[in-house]
């Protein structure tokens, strides 16, 4: 399942292109139209109103590059979402360019693009560079009180997952149930983000043979996606497979 953080909203100004307030279709209206679409696995959809969005803000008299920032973020976790990682890599990378070379760039959201970027360098199977920049990302959070404990927890559910891919399965556990924790604080117990990590801390119960578990969590991720996401949403289709492996994986072992 892939493992994207899910981008802000915003902050993306509300203008037109000849910088006065736009109501019908403005950068912010198109981004969080984009973004609903995303959740919504439409991402066609998604992606035409970001690059419309990126347009606007472009033909601005003085852009603001945050908010372009922002819409390069977001294309590529489109593409991350769809499993188009490499598609993806270059809308992340210019994000994070441009964001990081603003005198007044924030940390946070330097953190958050590196996040992204790492998430689709993961999917590539580039691992040691990914981990590199998720333990950045990571140390950036670490320093801020102003961290957003989901946008921690998400950085947190990246890097267990790739540890799970590499066979590191205790630390792997470790960082995904602290992911766990942060998320059900933040989001709620049932957000859908929650299950992705519960999806993920399933999986690595399984390799380390603990099945009862990995069943449970299973189970308990399916059910928030059924019912936050739907039954046919890419999530939960996934979700649901992953514990009929599981399941059929306990049979086995009988």
């Amino acid at each position: 399942m892939p493992r994207p953080r899910e981008e802000p909203a915003g902050p993306v100004a509300s203008t037109s292109a000849a910088g006065a307030p736009e109501h019908a279709e403005s950068a912010a209206t198109l981004n969080a139209r984009g973004l609903r679409c995303k959740a919504a696995a439409q991402y066609d959809e998604g992606r035409a109103l970001y690059q419309r969005a990126l347009s606007l803000l472009e033909r601005a008299p003085v852009p603001d590059r945050n908010d372009v920032a922002t819409i390069y973020h977001n294309l590529g976790g489109i593409e991350h979402a769809r499993g188009n990682y490499a598609a993806g890599e270059p809308f992340a990378r210019r994000g994070l360019e441009i964001r990081t070379s603003l005198a007044d760039a924030d940390p946070l959201a330097v953190a958050a693009d590196m996040v992204a970027l790492a998430a689709i360098v993961d999917g590539q199977g580039r691992y040691d560079e990914a981990e590199s920049i998720y333990l950045e990302a990571l140390r950036v959070y670490e320093r801020s009180p102003l961290a957003d404990p989901s946008d921690v927890a998400a950085a947190l559910n990246d890097l267990g997952a790739l540890y799970a891919q590499r066979g590191l399965l205790d630390r792997s556990r470790d960082l995904l149930e602290r992911a766990v924790t942060l998320k059900q604080r933040a989001l709620g117990p049932r957000h859908p983000d929650v299950a992705v990590t519960l999806n993920n801390l399933a999986l690595t119960c399984k390799r380390r043979g603990e099945l009862a578990r990995a069943a449970a969590l299973y189970a308990e991720a399916v059910d928030i996606f059924e019912i936050a996401l739907g039954a046919d949403h890419p999530k939960t289709i996934t979700c649901r497979a992953n514990a009929a492996r599981c399941a059929a994986a306990r049979g086995t072992l009988g």
